[in-house]
């Protein structure tokens, strides 16, 4: 949906305003629905209205986000040179907030039930409207003539328009094909065709710099292949369900390591804004990958039961990865979402945003279709029952395929990246997200935009216009 709404934001304003009235709208149906969820009888809330309930909290949270997220990349745009310390900023708060939910959550269910976290969540939901009303978006007015030349804008670059359908489309395909079919074979022939949909569609139409990272993060996605629909009954398989295991408590497994991997998710943010933001896209990219690599050879390790025999044990290795793995996922993600924001085109950030955000998270949705797929080929399939070692004898080797995979495409891709520092600029004011494109290049359209488009990545912090260069 974020596509969809970043559109609708972009050419539609309320009252002149792209974010704030929709920002307001989404956080009183997502307090609403909250509301109801937490206060009505149970006789009077059907599953069905309950499914609608959560449906607005997830609209009012996916709105909120991409607004935000596209306001902060219009900052980055004015600023370029503060985009790693802004973004530090903004996702250190996150993931605080984050490590906070998760600690009281667990017990308030506990102890009062699953319907009071419903009526606290509603307080900091009907809180946005504070800092939105206070005008902390600090959102110019669009007069009748800017809206107009917006939508003329969006008219020109058609195409743009055309991918946020196509984004909707392909959600709704993959969504419905893994609500009809069971077969991972089914929905992993699915999940293939579309990412040959999007990849080729975007790389036809977007011009050529945020074609090719666009194509980057895709496949890189995609090459994750996710094993943790086997490796969650690895870890938590009882004694007798899997007696050469870790057999790890519910506490250990969801509490324990899930908070101190939130904590260290914070270290790795702030270890990122400290040595690694003045670093090159490319050489970072690279080095968090192998980082990343090395760290999920010892998950094939442990599948492979190889610590046992080397006298390591279970709940030493897992804290320990418990410890990196979230610091280096961080240091990958950050990066991205710095480049994300400098790729925005002005005056489109929120569908540009959204495009560019959805088709990486697409990437993951089709690479945990792959993942179910390469299980049942390798004949992972755990279900909690009675003895089911032979299910896990083959991880380690699904496990060392999804290790070896993205290491391989970065290596091979590196290209797609900009070979430019975090604090640069990459596109121009007012440049076009279609510019130079290979379709409008091969319909004669744009051939000399073509070369604005490929050499837009110049602006850096020491040739930056300094009237525009204010936080």
């Amino acid at each position: 949906m974020k596509p969809m709404i970043g559109l609708l934001s972009d050419v539609l304003p309320i009252g002149g305003y792209h974010k704030g009235p929709y920002m307001v709208g989404a956080c009183v149906f997502g307090c609403m629905a909250c509301l109801l969820v937490a206060l009505l009888p149970q006789h009077l809330v059907s599953i069905a209205a309950v499914v609608i309930c959560l449906c607005c909290t997830n609209l009012h949270f996916s709105t909120c986000d991409l607004l935000s997220e596209a306001n902060y990349a219009e900052k980055i745009q004015k600023s370029p040179k503060h985009a790693p310390a802004l973004l530090t900023y903004v996702w250190f708060g996150m993931t605080l907030s984050g490590l906070a939910a998760s600690l009281f959550s667990g017990s308030l269910i506990e102890s009062v039930g699953p319907r009071t976290p419903y009526l606290i969540a509603a307080l900091p939901i009907i809180a946005t409207l504070i800092p939105v009303g206070m005008g902390f978006l600090e959102e110019q007015k669009q007069t009748g003539q800017d809206v107009q030349e917006t939508r003329t804008r969006y008219c020109e670059q058609w195409e743009v328009c055309m991918l946020c359908f196509l984004m909707f489309g392909c959600s709704v395909v993959l969504f419905c094909c893994g609500l009809i079919f069971e077969d991972p074979v089914v929905n992993a022939i699915v999940a293939m065709i579309i990412a040959a949909v999007v990849l080729i569609s975007f790389s036809l139409v977007l011009s050529p710099l945020i074609a090719k990272f666009n194509a980057f993060v895709l496949v890189s996605n995609i090459v994750c292949l996710s094993t943790s629909g086997a490796s969650f009954y690895f870890y938590t398989d009882t004694p007798a369900q899997y007696p050469e295991g870790p057999n790890f408590q519910p506490v250990f497994y969801n509490t324990v390591v899930g908070t101190l991997g939130s904590i260290c998710s914070l270290a790795g943010i702030y270890f990122y804004q400290r040595y690694l933001s003045s670093w090159k896209y490319r050489d970072l990219f690279l080095f968090t990958q192998m980082l990343a690599s090395a760290l999920g050879s010892l998950d094939v390790l442990m599948f492979a039961r190889v610590n046992v025999k080397l006298g390591v044990p279970d709940h030493l290795l897992v804290l320990g990865l418990s410890v990196f793995e979230p610091i280096v996922r961080q240091w990958m993600q950050m990066p991205s979402i710095v480049i994300l924001s400098h790729l925005c085109p002005e005056g489109m950030e929120a569908t540009m945003y959204a495009l560019l955000a959805g088709c990486s998270n697409l990437g993951g949705t089709i690479s945990s279709n792959l993942g179910a797929f390469l299980l049942d080929r390798m004949g992972c399939l755990p279900a909690g029952k009675i003895r089911e070692s032979a299910q896990f004898e083959n991880l380690w080797v699904a496990a060392a395929i999804s290790t070896v995979l993205p290491l391989l495409v970065q290596l091979v891709s590196l290209g797609l990246i900009p070979d430019a520092y975090q604090n640069e600029r990459l596109v121009h004011d007012r440049s076009d997200a279609t510019a130079g494109s290979l379709l409008r290049r091969w319909w004669g359209h744009d051939r000399e935009g073509y070369a604005d488009a490929t050499n837009s990545q110049v602006d850096s912090p020491e040739h930056a216009d300094p009237e525009k260069d204010g936080v």
